[in-house]
């Protein structure tokens, strides 16, 4: 995990953290309210909160966003940003090769067009999207893959607001997950 930290000092830990209504800083089982922008390494956007409707609401390290991001927040405070870095295996996996798969031209219904996504049967009958990556006569070639499989992802997040959270959600902090 590769985290490019914009933001000065030390995170601060325990309960000094806390301010009026509020916490000084991220830390694991808070409230965290922030916007973020993912981008490609190319730099092409491909999700942010204003698409998403507006800022992200989470606890943090409950697993909301990808480990590398929630860990990567912990110590910033409202009004921070940080660029953070997160590999396939913590996203939507490796690309593989073998989720890609041959089906005969009439079990698909509809326009037929290189880079569509569709929903159709995979090996095992359950109907699943899938892009069309090639197209001849009687048969197309889909890939199952998610269309992130592979991609590096870099989150540029933003921390608006950070607050305990609430009693009767979770009293203790959240364990990190393996």
């Amino acid at each position: 995990m590769e985290i490019q930290e914009q933001n000065n000092g030390t995170p601060p830990t325990g309960p000094a953290h806390q301010m009026q209504g509020g916490l000084k800083a991220v830390e694991s089982g808070c409230v965290v309210i922030m916007d973020y922008v993912v981008r490609l390494v190319t730099g092409k956007v491909v999700d942010s909160s204003e698409k998403s409707g507006g800022p992200a609401s989470f606890v943090c390290g409950s697993g909301s966003f990808p480990r590398p991001v929630e860990e990567g927040i912990v110590g910033l405070a409202p009004g921070e940003s940080k660029i953070i870095t997160v590999h396939p295996f913590y996203a939507y996996g490796l690309y593989d090769p073998r989720k890609q798969m041959l089906v005969a031209s009439e079990r698909i219904s509809g326009p037929v067009e290189t880079g569509k996504v569709i929903k159709v049967p995979d090996e095992l009958g359950i109907t699943r999207p899938a892009v069309i990556r090639d197209v001849w006569k009687g048969a197309i070639m889909v890939d199952f893959n998610h269309p992130l499989a592979g991609q590096v992802l870099k989150f540029e997040v933003s921390i608006r607001e950070v607050r305990p959270a609430p009693s009767n959600q979770n009293s203790s902090p959240v364990e990190p997950r393996p």
